[in-house]
């Protein structure tokens, strides 16, 4: 069954790309965005993984007005969406990689306007 909150995050990374992209861009991003939705069968490590990053990038001043998904298996992450400029990419990725739990970080995150 699909859960609200996969629905609200694509619908979220379509509205985000196409609202600052060409329509042939935001198509890519929005398929990059869809591997990376979170697995609605994934147990409560995972999930209490990616609670934990999504609290600690809304936590980051610098960071707000991003919208980034994140999904985790196993200590594994992968964060996507789009963002604004390589500042911010890297204080993402950074952010992520220093939460407890975290044993890799794979980045799905694509710049504005490339």
């Amino acid at each position: 069954m699909i859960k609200r909150q996969t629905i609200a995050t694509l619908l979220a990374t379509t509205a985000l790309a196409y609202g600052i992209c060409p329509p042939a861009q935001a198509a890519g991003f929005v398929e990059a965005a869809r591997p990376v939705l979170p697995d609605p069968g994934s147990d409560d490590q995972d999930r209490s993984l990616r609670d934990a990053i999504r609290g600690a990038l809304a936590a980051d001043r610098s960071l707000s007005g991003c919208y980034v998904a994140v999904s985790a298996h196993a200590g594994r992450v992968t964060l996507g969406g789009v963002v604004q400029d390589a500042s911010q990419l890297a204080r993402i990725l950074q952010t992520a990689a220093s939460v407890p739990g975290v044993r890799a970080v794979d980045n799905a995150l694509e710049l504005a306007g490339r």
